[in-house]
């Protein structure tokens, strides 16, 4: 075999390696993707059972369902990308495969030349006749060398055959390998398909049963509002006092300020699972496009029973209960505030010192149904996104 088809031999090898390893690097990432979107739907299929409980139509159900939907189109997109991945691979392993059988086929027909020649200039010939009729001890040596350096060819050339044939036969392998688990992924993306347009349905029939529910859900709408504009003025009102308490006092809280500021996008989530199930902000309410909802928070909508956690070290400044947003602690973190509402039960009191992570009572769940925490945050000009300041889950 000549060195270039040795060369484009050996290139074909590693360029396949160097493809491999790039492909698993590719598919670990997407898997992890994957695995992650799984444990999200898992939490917000519990999520959305709870809610079903209740006969009445409620907005939490429709957002349990709108994220339900959000997330197993994430799950099919992953779900797709691993198949175009695997197209990619299988696209890339018959090129491979195409390569070494043309080398293969090129290898074959220069042994065979070889094998030819070799029968050919045989006929009638002795190796021991050929060295002893050397006129010089030179010209017998190199005879020698010549004998050993064609056979050593012959064996190098077979050995190299069977090399490229095993390396065919496992990329063979490796395609039906790849085959079989695309075919697994697209059973799984129409399973998930079937699914998404099932949770489509029930969304359409909540909304048509929510838009002919419009007058009981303005009137919860408008109750909700007075609660939140209580809780408000109780909370503007906590906060400017404790600031005073604090320039009177001469207290330092610049280094606890300086902290807790450093945390945003990093602070974790004050439940351990859920989603957003009401952004901060103004926005269009889901089913009655004429009436606006400005969320000074953010709401979580979580399970039953799930733990509330302080989100960062500080004290307790207040613990409060107003009708229709249950109990709220408001806790200080120098110049910051976090506010954690709608809890049925406290365990902390005023003036405690809780440390990241600590519990604060339970989510209260409301007559529908629906376990939901509302989170504040407040800096020294007022109230603050405070999505902004948790750690990113995943889509």
């Amino acid at each position: 075999m000549s060195v270039n088809k040795l060369f484009l031999a050996l290139s074909i090898l590693f360029f396949f390696i160097g493809f491999e390893g790039s492909a698993q690097n590719q598919r670990k990432t997407l898997e992890n993707q994957k695995n992650e979107i799984l444990k999200k739907i898992q939490q917000t299929e519990r999520i959305l059972t709870q809610t079903s409980t209740q006969k009445n139509s409620s907005i939490g159900r429709l957002r349990a369902l709108n994220e339900q939907i959000q997330t197993r189109s994430s799950l099919i997109g992953a779900i797709q990308g691993e198949v175009s991945l695997l197209d990619k691979e299988i696209s890339e392993n018959l090129s491979i495969i195409q390569a070494m059988e043309n080398d293969l086929s090129q290898l074959k027909k220069e042994y065979g030349e070889m094998i030819y020649t070799t029968q050919k200039t045989s006929k009638g010939f002795n190796e021991m006749t050929f060295l002893f009729a050397s006129s010089t001890f030179n010209q017998l040596f190199m005879r020698m060398k010549y004998i050993k350096q064609y056979s050593e060819a012959r064996k190098k050339q077979a050995e190299q055959i069977q090399i490229v044939q095993s390396s065919i036969g496992l990329q063979i392998a490796e395609i039906e390998a790849q085959r079989k688990s695309k075919q697994s992924l697209l059973s799984d993306e129409l399973t998930e398909n079937n699914k998404l347009e099932e949770l489509r349905g029930d969304q359409r029939d909540l909304i048509n049963k929510l838009t002919q529910d419009e007058q009981r859900i303005k009137k919860e709408l408008e109750e909700q509002r007075k609660a939140e504009k209580q809780l408000s003025e109780r909370i503007d009102a906590i906060i400017e006092e404790e600031r005073k308490a604090a320039l009177l006092g001469s207290v330092d809280m610049s280094k606890l300020t300086e902290e807790f500021s450093k945390e945003k996008g990093k602070l974790p989530w004050p439940v351990d699972e859920g989603f957003i199930s009401s952004k901060f902000g103004e926005h269009r309410h889901p089913t009655i496009k004429t009436i606006t909802i400005n969320n000074l928070g953010i709401d979580i909508q979580t399970s039953e029973n799930a733990k509330v956690k302080a989100v960062f070290p500080g004290k307790v400044s207040q613990v409060l209960s107003i009708p229709g947003l249950g109990n709220s602690v408001l806790i200080q973190h120098g110049q910051y505030f976090t506010v954690y509402s709608k809890l049925k039960t406290v365990v902390v009191k005023k003036g405690d010192q809780v440390q990241i992570g600590q519990t604060l009572g339970q989510v209260l769940t409301d007559k529908d149904n629906i376990s939901q925490v509302k989170f504040r945050v407040h800096d020294v000009k007022g109230t603050v996104n405070p999505e902004l300041w948790l750690q990113k889950r995943s889509k």
